[in-house]
């Protein structure tokens, strides 16, 4: 009889192990078993009052157009929401589109809002202003190119009015504000997260066109940072364009490298199919990493858009630039 109680209570005590692994793997207490975030250091005056409620008035989900007063100019951008919105705050993804391009292509050629309504998060769509071009054109004021500035406005201040714009009207997670952007769109990506540090929790970029700015990257903190870049793109070459005095992407990574504090001997290789291979740099400063996805014959395209842009050379479908993307900065949060 002894023996017998023994057994059962080692069964039930077994029981119980069980239970707590399962719940510890759903809730992501374990390590490696679940999704988690990686806490970047909290700015003082940044995302504070967040709450696991939302407050703010009903929104319809899908795609809608918002237009406000930045710098005296009427801007605008498309906000997609997913189907889950409104039940608690969701993350934020800023996707600045192409030169010449709009933000209802961006949507429409990124295919970007599919994700979103996937993995429950909100897809901003920013719309670039009229440059200097015969005719105008839309672009970003990204930096310093060739024939002087790519943009008219401050679209810095254009970035820090939709989030205002976005955290007073929609119920968002202050802490996972993401910029991403593709060509000279990347390039503004990256000089938002340089001078908007404080409020962006991670970057990512596809096909940058990378354009020197005043003052330089000066960053507040180490974020995350990822490149998807053809080894061969004819518009934004790999080793930078001295004739449209943009840089290449390793002096992107490096300046990222140094920003993060990373050491740049812990490279390992964390996806291998076909034409394309994806580096790893993690144990960066405060929990940081740096990721780049190589592809050897990509065009100026978005990886795995649903868009064939033979003009612009061969897009591959190895990989989703919005699932690479998404997977790679939904790991974060400030």
């Amino acid at each position: 009889m002894k023996r017998l109680a023994a057994w059962i209570c080692l069964a039930f005590a077994l029981l119980i192990i069980a239970g707590v692994v399962a719940y510890a793997f759903q809730a992501g207490i374990i390590p490696g078993l679940a999704n988690k975030h990686i806490q970047l250091p909290l700015i003082s005056s940044f995302g504070q009052g967040t709450s696991s409620t939302c407050s703010t008035s009903t929104h319809t989900t899908g795609d809608s157009t918002i237009t406000i007063t930045s710098n005296g100019q009427r801007r605008s951008f498309i906000v997609h929401l997913p189907p889950s919105y409104g039940q608690q705050p969701q993350p934020v993804v800023f996707n600045y589109h192409g030169y010449d391009s709009t933000a209802a292509y961006m949507a429409k050629y990124t295919d970007f809002g599919a994700e979103a309504d996937k993995e429950n998060f909100i897809v901003v769509f920013p719309q670039g202003a009229l440059d200097t071009a015969n005719p105008p054109k839309p672009s970003w004021n990204a930096g310093i190119g060739a024939y002087g500035p790519t943009g008219t406005t401050d679209d810095v201040q254009f970035t820090r009015d939709m989030i205002s714009y976005l955290q007073k009207n929609y119920c968002i997670d202050a802490h996972r504000i993401y910029v991403t952007g593709y060509s000279v769109g990347a390039s503004m990506a990256y000089r938002v997260a340089c001078t908007l540090t404080n409020q962006i929790s991670g970057l990512a970029t596809v096909e940058g066109a990378f354009y020197h700015f005043p003052g330089g990257c000066q960053a507040s903190r180490a974020i995350p940072v990822l490149d998807i870049h053809s080894l061969v793109d004819p518009n934004a070459p790999y080793n930078g364009s001295p004739a449209q005095d943009f840089f290449s992407v390793p002096t992107f990574l490096n300046l990222w490298f140094a920003v993060d504090q990373c050491n740049t001997q812990n490279q390992r290789t964390i996806f291998q199919q076909g034409d394309v291979t994806g580096y790893q740099w993690a144990g960066c400063a405060n929990g940081t990493m740096v990721e780049q996805y190589k592809i050897t014959d990509g065009g100026h395209v978005w990886a795995g858009s649903p868009i064939n842009r033979p003009d612009l050379g061969f897009t591959t479908h190895t990989i989703s630039a919005n699932v690479v993307i998404w997977n790679f900065l939904s790991q974060f949060k400030s």
